[in-house]
């Protein structure tokens, strides 16, 4: 037997389906050549994968020969093809995949014994053939005290077993543990049957698996079990229903492409309200790592967003879209961290379904929910169609690229004339600068001469346009530490999701970063309307600490309202100027860095020319 017996399929798309995919959809054709192509692509990682086990000595190690898992893997696929395709097709299969193929081709130092990888190969083998009814022996590794059949389910081991045996014959199946036999079967104390939900709404199905105990579930890298208990299971089947349920409903040609992609879902635990983690990758098409919801609405725009994601990750495998340079950097509203070209296409193409959805969310939601609606839709247009420009005009898009990006683009900007009310117009812009003008603040980093330069300017009293003109580029950290850039947003969200949740924030407005990290009582202030009080509290902040990127940003956005302000100017469009400032009165021993914050930013917006800020964000930063 050779891998030659699992043929690849074609790994061509047609134009009709490109099409349909650059729109941001994906009807049932578009998807199907999506999973013909993974299907290749994933073959052609294992078959990568057998070829550098065979230069290995130790890729094995106590189990069988990696060629014995692939001939059980045959067998099963010729006693029943579908069974062991729908296995390999798994996500965390592509994900063992490539990050055992990496191992095996970087071979640096691991404290993991290579066999513990690679037999992972041996585990798919044992569950394609007791799913297929195939009699065998095979050993399979066990680590953290499990031995996984993926979609079979996983035993408990006891403690320091690494190898485990599986035996199977007349359609029972069981796994030796060294100490006692786990019978695959339900009501044996160690065995754990997959959970899988169904979901069904208006005629149209989603099925998923949480994953829970498969070592390559997370997309981050191989992670220990985490079993979820039965109350978490029943919180992610009434979400996953009531989520469906509206997607069915409003959504139809998404809930399509959902249905069609999703196969898996990695719980991980709840976060931060209005903070969701959730991600996808290139790697593990059909799978999705998500925390708990805060209910069926976020999970609902979750999986919308990830879909997207998964649509481009597994076209990116068969176009190339976009050169990338590593040493550039650009500007994604919806990040704290510069990005790379691929990602920020990325990004884009997730963030345009997302304003689709709220698109049509907003006309159907409950009266109390319509202005959250409303801004959330307000905000992500503005935000993926100004990212879709940058990436237009980047120069960097391939044809097939260009295509995919101006159709795009098209297709959102039908929605530049969907009318919103003013408040929540508003409450979008000041949000839209607020994260700009912070990211500015956290990442854009200027060379140390200009700090100088522009503090003995103003410690001169000298006119800034000249000293701002001589200032050097700019560059960005490429991995900046943890900045919080959202904290007002999501105070927005509270105001507008859950007004009484916003109103107990408030009791306690010197406790609000315990609830929403970042955030402050200035910020408290601002997003209820409290100018004169936030503004107050920026102030004492920057006398606190004069580089608070927060504190300076803050105290723009209360006089957002006086955009020709040249204070306002400073700090929403250019507070990396402020902060140079700052940071060169501090290099020059001055005592009082700020004597009068909004004297100093004003000093700096009276400089800026309009030119300086039209210009302000370039088609890539160099990154540091």
């Amino acid at each position: 037997m050779s891998s030659d017996s699992l043929p690849l399929g074609p790994t061509h798309l047609e134009h009709a389906h490109f099409q349909a995919l650059a729109t941001g959809a994906g009807d049932e054709q578009s998807i199907a050549a999506l999973w013909r192509s993974e299907r290749s692509w994933r073959l052609i990682v294992l078959r990568a994968l057998l070829d550098s086990c065979a230069t290995r000595s130790d890729a094995s190690g106590p189990l069988a020969p990696v060629s014995e898992a692939w001939e059980l893997l045959v067998r099963a696929y010729d006693a029943a093809p579908g069974i062991t395709e729908d296995i390999l097709a798994r996500p965390q299969v592509g994900s063992w995949a490539a990050h055992t193929l990496r191992r095996l081709r970087n071979d640096r130092p691991d404290p993991v014994p290579l066999w513990l990888d690679v037999g992972y190969l041996h585990a798919l083998a044992a569950a394609s053939a007791v799913r297929a009814g195939v009699s065998f022996e095979l050993d399979i590794p066990a680590r953290h005290r499990t031995a996984v059949l993926p979609t079979v389910g996983a035993a408990s081991v006891p403690p320091n077993v690494e190898v485990v045996r599986v035996r199977a014959g007349g359609g029972q199946a069981e796994l030796e543990t060294g100490t006692r036999t786990v019978r695959c079967r339900p009501g044996d104390r160690d065995w754990h049957e997959p959970i899988v939900i169904e979901v069904r709404a208006d005629g149209a199905d989603l099925r998923v698996e949480l994953l829970d105990r498969d070592l390559y579930r997370d997309l981050r890298g191989p992670s220990p079990p985490h079993p979820l208990s039965e109350s978490e299971i029943t919180d992610w089947r009434a979400d996953l229903a009531r989520a469906w349920a509206l997607l069915v409903r409003e959504q139809p040609g998404p809930a399509q492409a959902i249905s069609g992609i999703v196969r898996t879902l990695t719980p991980v635990p709840r976060r931060e309200r209005f903070r969701p983690l959730s991600a996808s990758g290139t790697e593990a098409f059909g799978g999705i790592l998500l925390s708990q919801p805060d209910g069926p609405l976020q999970l609902a725009v979750t999986l919308v967003h990830e879909s997207q994601h998964q649509k481009l990750g597994a076209l990116s495998h068969l176009l190339t879209l976009c050169e990338a340079d590593d040493r550039l950097r650009y500007y994604a509203p919806w990040r704290d961290d510069p990005r790379p070209l691929p990602g920020l296409l990325q990004g884009a193409y997730a963030f345009a379904g997302i304003t689709q959805f709220w698109r049509v969310h907003r006309q159907q939601a409950p009266p109390g929910e319509r202005a959250a609606t409303d801004f959330e839709f307000t905000l992500w247009r503005r935000q993926a169609l100004g990212v879709l420009r940058v990436l237009a005009t980047s120069g960097r898009l391939t044809g097939h690229g260009q295509r995919f990006v101006d159709t795009l683009h098209a297709e959102l900007n039908a929605c530049q004339d969907d009318d919103v009310p003013a408040a929540e117009r508003d409450a979008a812009h000041a949000t839209a600068l607020d994260h700009h003008a912070m990211w500015r603040g956290h990442n854009i980093q200027l060379n140390p001469a200009d700090h100088d330069a522009l503090a003995a300017a103003w410690q001169q009293g000298a006119p800034p346009a000249d000293a701002l003109l001589a200032v050097g580029a700019a560059k960005v950290r490429a991995e900046p530490p943890v900045g919080l850039l959202d904290a007002r947003a999501i105070l927005r969200r509270h105001l507008l999701f859950d007004p009484d949740a916003f109103n107990r924030l408030g009791a306690t407005p010197d406790e609000v970063g315990e609830r929403v990290a970042g955030a402050t009582a200035a910020d408290l202030a601002l997003v209820a309307g409290d100018v004169e009080r936030a503004r107050a509290g920026y102030l004492g902040e920057l006398t606190r600490d004069p580089l608070s990127v927060h504190g300076w940003v803050g105290l723009g956005l209360a006089q957002v309202d006086q955009p020709a302000d040249p204070a306002t100017r400073a700090l929403l469009r250019r507070p990396e100027l402020v902060l140079a400032v700052v940071q060169g009165l501090r290099s020059r021993g001055s005592a009082t860095v700020a004597p009068d914050p909004l004297a100093l930013a004003g000093w700096v917006g009276a400089g800026l020319r309009d030119r300086q800020l039209d210009s302000a964000d370039p088609a890539g930063w160099p990154a540091i």
